[in-house]
């Protein structure tokens, strides 16, 4: 049965679960990922390659966009080591919200995922300073340039890698090399 993933989350946070909820591509049945649950708070998310938090707040936001998936619930035995998400579940639903409007009022400045951009090697010497997310995107721009690769790889949400792309634009610490 196709449903929205908050109401699951609230039943099960409601009666304290311990398990997994497996999302399914509505039409395919294909495994798309998992929101693994450990005592009705939510541990651990895994969704299209990408893990932790920034799979779930994916998930989320791929939700919100329209896309339309199968949840099934399953109850497992969890290793608490594998806890990845820390915040208590009425924090995580009020993030859920934060982003989806974050991602909103970004999502125009997104750029094609099929540009390559580089950053300018004047930038690296002597630029002007750099914020936390606009540091992480340039660690992550060392290894891939091609846009689509930067959002799948950086550590940070979508809407940050947004954001800390058109910052360093400003900054003009970077260069759109090629389309692809």
């Amino acid at each position: 049965m196709d449903e929205r993933l908050l109401p699951i989350l609230d039943e099960q946070h409601s009666v304290g679960f311990t398990g997994r909820v497996n999302v399914l591509d509505s039409q395919t049945k294909q495994l798309l990922g998992e929101v693994i649950i450990s005592e009705g708070q939510v541990a651990f998310c895994k969704y299209k390659g990408v893990k932790a938090l920034k799979a779930f707040f994916n998930l989320c936001v791929d939700e919100y966009e329209g896309q339309i998936f199968t949840y099934i619930v399953e109850p497992e035995l969890f290793d608490v080591t594998r806890r990845h998400i820390h915040y208590p579940f009425g924090v995580l639903k009020r993030k859920i919200s934060e982003v989806i409007e974050k991602y909103s009022a970004s999502k125009q400045s997104r750029p094609p995922a099929n540009l390559k951009i580089l950053v300018k090697p004047d930038f690296i010497g002597d630029g002007e300073g750099v914020t936390g997310e606009e540091y992480e995107l340039l660690c992550t721009l060392s290894d891939f340039n091609l846009v689509s690769d930067v959002y799948n790889n950086c550590e940070l949400i979508d809407y940050e890698i947004t954001n800390a792309l058109v910052s360093l634009r400003k900054k003009n610490a970077l260069t759109v090399v090629a389309k692809k």
